[in-house]
């Protein structure tokens, strides 16, 4: 008990001023919160007042009494024509077009002549020593000849006149002729079928060498001819070349 009342002795000022500071804290906070209520109580009350004074009855003759100067439209405007319409409009054309005589069908196109059958780019330019990839054999290799497009069993006539130094098959070209010119370079034609030419003939621009057929080394690609061309056995370009 006398502990007790040492402790209230020696500490009892600093409770006391605790108990003050506690209840100066919580004095202060209701203070705070009753303002704030009022403040808060007060702004909605200016908000109505403001809502009330500004309201305006706007006059309701716009609503009762409509406009009687605005004119009503006179007709109804018609709507597109539909598609089916339009397609009706295009059927009844006048039969003058449909009757119209028809163009004289053209005459099936020849063989083309030398001249022109090498005249277009090839499908396939000659690689020199640049690798391409062969699809068909699936390697990569040099091509060294030129593919001109054609049509399975179009005639094949020479780039060059000359003489005829070889005809044979090969497994990877099929059927080639060899046409060596009056300047020394040789045209090999690859791919031929149905030769129409011997060893020893000489042929022109307009002879016929054969007929375009397949290219086992280049059956990946649309029919053509592979057409090389060798100057004292080395490939040349035979786009470029000239005999």
């Amino acid at each position: 008990m006398n502990h007790i009342k040492n402790f209230f002795k020696e500490k009892g000022l600093y409770l006391f001023c605790l108990a003050l500071v506690f209840s100066a804290t919580a004095a202060g906070i209701l203070a705070l919160r009753s303002v704030v209520n009022n403040m808060t109580e007060l702004t909605q009350l200016r908000k109505d007042a403001l809502q009330e004074d500004s309201t305006w009855d706007q006059p309701d003759t716009a609503v009762n009494n409509p406009a009687s100067d605005v004119p009503e439209p006179t007709s109804t405007p018609s709507a597109p024509p539909s598609a089916s319409d339009a397609a009706s409009g295009a059927s009844s054309a006048p039969a003058a077009a449909s009757a119209a005589p028809s163009a004289t069908a053209a005459p099936s196109a020849q063989p083309a002549a030398s001249s022109a059958f090498w005249q277009g780019e090839p499908a396939a330019a000659f690689s020199g020593d640049e690798l391409v990839y062969n699809e068909t054999l699936g390697d990569w290799r040099t091509h060294n000849g030129a593919d001109y497009a054609a049509k399975t069993g179009d005639a094949v006539t020479p780039k060059q006149p000359g003489k005829v130094t070889a005809v044979r098959e090969d497994a990877l070209w099929g059927g080639v002729v060899e046409v060596t010119d009056a300047g020394g370079l040789v045209w090999r034609y690859c791919g031929l079928t149905d030769p129409e030419v011997k060893t020893g003939d000489e042929v022109s621009a307009a002879d016929t060498l054969g007929k375009v057929g397949e290219i086992p080394a280049e059956l990946h690609a649309e029919p053509h001819i592979h057409l090389e061309c060798l100057q004292d056995g080395a490939y040349q370009d035979p786009a470029a070349a000239v005999g």
